[in-house]
């Protein structure tokens, strides 16, 4: 019993944005389209945080040569964590629309 109760209080807070501190093993990653919050590991990533990233993994990215092999693999790691976002978003998108029927 005390577990699901310690469960359920860091979920709550996870909710509510406490970080590393709300430790839950009940929820999963999940991005709420409406909002562009990103949830995972008990961690709230607002919409700026995220577009903050994009726009570090894209100066990044920009800075590689593509002559250098070990610059050119960067790039792509870059671009990786580039299309996650992407991905992310996209996949918000496609359960917003499939929620409201369309």
């Amino acid at each position: 019993m005390a577990d699901n109760r310690s469960d359920l209080i860091n979920q709550l807070a996870a909710s509510m944005g406490a970080g590393d501190f709300a430790k839950t093993k009940y929820e999963d990653s999940r991005y709420d389209p409406e909002t562009g919050t990103l949830y995972c590991d008990g961690i709230m990533i607002t919409k700026p945080v995220i577009e903050k990233a994009e726009q570090h993994f894209k100066a990044l990215k920009s800075k590689c040569s593509y002559t250098d092999p070990a610059s050119r693999e960067m790039a792509m790691i870059y671009q990786i964590a580039l299309e996650g976002i992407k991905m992310i978003r996209a996949s918000g998108q496609q359960t917003m629309k499939e929620d409201k029927g369309l």
